[in-house]
């Protein structure tokens, strides 16, 4: 048997190969983890934790500009920029320092290398670095090399200083004009979090409205707050052309085919989608399949070389830090087992959006079900029955429930605060075969957001009462009350 200088190499240091090489580690395996700038990756820098941390202190300005409607009168919120995105920097080095670092992953017997890793055959890699280079050889490998921003071929883009998430949070001077191209998940949380802060805000996407894989009941509050905060939305549109005039950006948008408008701004945010860092890997020495969109893999994360592993941004599936997690997970108890055993997630997914109020979902759409031909029954319950989201002035947004007749949930979505959470509990029923009526026999604490699900739940049980068995309770005992009129109506108690 070949001796192997690594059990397994790990490429790429953000949420899929973290997760991976601890768990290889904590098998025993000689785990090597190959990243060529910094641990952590997209998510811990340049995607989840600092634009959650921006959206948070953008929060905090929005409750100072509404305190006075609850009687706590409060200047205007003067805005420092540079402290604003110094604060955000703070937090994701404060991350990086708890969770990713090379120092705690050799703590967890995780040698962690660097370099960009290319590979050279089936079992070896070259790790290039700064002034040197290294081969080292492997056993089996988990590619976890992640993505980065996808940039669409725009006229005039290549002459212009645009923004990407890799480059958002390092800037210091906040946009007097931010135009934003795109309309998913990323776009509207900066959206907000820009408007929040004092940018006037401007949001172009392909799409025929925001937020297209959810609810159009959902996106349509998260539109209309954001545009009662002063962001303008131009759907189905794009930019064909940009030029610039002085220090501003002249931004030719509209329909694909059409007439097109002219928006100027001082800034440009492309947020379009992700792409695969594939370049650099070679993957054609390893004899490893690749496509445009990523590494194709089956449900055990296994490439078409069945030693080799892919997991995370650079695969073909979803590009969510949760995912990638889960990904991770599975490529590596498959790998240091060396059996195809455990499988990952694939159609039980949940998606959140981080606005205020939040917007998420799992499961899916009335429109998915219809196509499916999939008979489904919906309730919708208004946050305006969840008490604790009328004490805390949060009581805009909806649960939105597709069922069969048996109860078995069929896709769940919120639009609320504390969205995201809330569609946790719909998650967890999911992936466990849970029925509603699981959810509304089970005592949850009041006052919760979370009570909020189980009322949704109970609604279930409200349409399965018939007038016809109260009639019959009624005449078998001979009460004397009168049946309520909402018995057998489809209302929201």
């Amino acid at each position: 048997m070949p001796i192997y200088d690594y059990d397994v190499a790990v490429i790429g240091g953000g949420a899929a190969g973290l997760t991976a090489s601890g768990i290889c580690a904590s098998f025993g395996a000689k785990t090597a983890l190959i990243e060529r700038h910094r641990l952590g990756g997209d998510c811990t820098w340049t995607g989840c934790v600092p634009s959650k941390a921006l959206l948070h202190i953008a929060k905090q300005v929005m409750q100072i500009q509404s305190a006075g409607s609850l009687g706590v009168e409060c200047k205007p919120p003067t805005v420092d920029f540079a402290k604003v995105m110094a604060s955000v920097r703070a937090t994701r080095r404060h991350v990086y320092e708890d969770s990713d670092s090379p120092e705690l992953m050799q703590k967890r017997g995780v040698a962690v290398l660097q370099g960009t890793a290319s590979f050279t055959d089936s079992h070896s890699l070259e790790l290039r670095g700064t002034d040197s280079s290294r081969s080292i050889s492997f056993r089996s490998a988990i590619i976890t090399a992640g993505g980065t921003s996808l940039v669409l071929p725009i006229k005039g883009l290549d002459q212009i200083e645009y923004l990407t998430n890799d480059t958002l949070f390092e800037i210091e001077s906040r946009p007097e004009h931010l135009v934003i191209l795109g309309n998913g998940p990323i776009s509207i949380e900066m959206a907000q979090a820009f408007s929040a802060l004092g940018s006037k805000v401007t949001v172009i996407g392909l799409d025929e409205r925001i937020l297209i894989r959810d609810e159009p009941g959902c996106a349509e509050l998260i539109c209309a707050r954001l545009t009662a905060q002063g962001v303008t939305f131009h759907s189905g549109e794009t930019i064909h052309e940009i030029s610039k005039s002085g220090n501003a950006y002249q931004f030719a948008a509209g329909p694909l085919s059409g007439a097109t408008s002219q928006i100027e701004g001082d800034a440009l945010l492309v947020a379009v989608g992700r792409k695969p860092m594939l370049e650099a890997l070679r993957l054609e020495k390893a004899g490893v399949t690749f496509e445009k969109g990523g590494i194709p893999v089956d449900k055990h994360c296994r490439t078409n070389r069945r030693h080799i592993f892919a997991a995370g941004d650079i695969t073909t599936f979803m590009k969510f830090t949760h995912v990638a997690e889960n990904m991770g997970k599975t490529a590596a108890i498959n790998a240091v087992l060396r059996l195809p055993l455990y499988s990952y997630e694939q159609e039980i997914v949940p998606w959140v959006t981080y606005t205020d109020p939040e917007c998420a979902h799992i499961g899916s759409t009335a429109s998915q079900l219809k196509a499916k031909n999939i008979a489904f029954d919906t309730i919708t319950f208004p946050y305006s029955k969840i008490d604790r989201a009328v004490t805390e002035h949060a009581d805009e947004g909806q649960i939105i429930l597709h069922t069969s007749s048996s109860g078995k949930i069929l896709g769940a979505h919120a639009v609320g605060a504390q969205a995201g959470e809330i569609i946790s509990e719909y998650t967890l029923a999911m992936k466990n075969g849970l029925k509603l009526s699981k959810i509304a026999d089970t005592v949850h604490a009041y006052p919760t957001m979370l009570l909020g699900a189980r009322r949704a739940a109970d609604q279930y049980y409200v349409r399965l009462q018939k007038r016809w068995m109260a009639n019959f309770v009624r005449t078998l005992f001979r009460y004397q009350g009168e049946i309520p009129h909402y018995v057998g109506s489809r209302e929201v108690l």
